[in-house]
């Protein structure tokens, strides 16, 4: 079951970079969501200035393929969309692009229970210029609010700064339920609840993704048509 949903999701993910000149700074990870060439990714990654392009990854197959590309193909992307509260953004391809969108493909927060399998998608070692997609299998461990009330899908797996963006899907349900955020930090979680007396431990192996809720409803923002998605 995990090898037919990271079939259905892998040729939808893209990396995002910064374009300056001649150079090109990796970002993170995106994930197509409308086939008029939109995509959701995390807010705290793209700047607020600069040019945007986004870059497919290789189409994955069972077979060894390299880890970094020699030549890519770039598309510019512009952010249609930002909510810095929910630490999402909605970016727009600036040309057309032939890539086809999986069916009944986004789903609910909601839905998500502690303990189901879910499988975290991203570009990982992007910024060691490593393009391979990375897939991650893992378990919900909690369902938290956060200190501004976003909805945070914790899970048991050590994402990296490249899967920023990326999608965090449901294994059972084959839709996608989160956008990974980076790793949980316990510490700055519970800075408003302590009184500073003793040492919370930051090192942890949760990571944790904000709810594809608040994707969907910047789309709706934008005027998107939701028909393929699960609510």
């Amino acid at each position: 079951m995990a090898e037919s949903v990271f079939n259905k999701f892998n040729n939808g993910c893209l990396m995002v970079f910064r374009r300056e000149g001649e150079t090109v700074q990796f970002l993170g990870t995106a994930f197509l969501v409308h086939d008029s060439g939109y995509l959701l990714s995390v807010s705290h990654v793209l700047p607020s200035e600069g040019d945007l392009v986004v870059v497919p990854g290789e189409s994955m197959s069972n077979e060894f393929t390299p880890v970094s590309q020699e030549t890519v193909t770039s598309i510019p992307v512009t952010v249609a969309r930002r909510n810095k509260d929910r630490d999402i953004a909605l970016l727009k391809m600036m040309q057309p692009v032939d890539m086809r969108l999986p069916d009944y493909f986004l789903g609910t927060a909601e839905n998500v229970h502690i303990g189901s399998r879910v499988m975290a998608l991203g570009y990982a070692f992007g910024h060691q210029a490593l393009h391979a997609l990375v897939a991650m299998n893992a378990i919900v461990s909690a369902r938290v609010l956060s200190h501004n009330d976003s909805k945070l899908l914790l899970f048991d797996s050590m994402v990296h700064d490249g899967d920023r963006g990326g999608p965090l899907v449901s294994v059972d349900e084959g839709v996608v339920v989160g956008i990974i955020n980076g790793r949980f930090d316990p510490q700055e979680a519970a800075k408003e609840y302590t009184d500073g007396s003793r040492t919370v431990a930051s090192n942890t192996n949760i990571s944790y993704a904000v709810a594809i809720d608040y994707g969907i409803a910047l789309m709706d923002e934008e005027g998107l048509l939701t028909a393929t998605t699960s609510i």
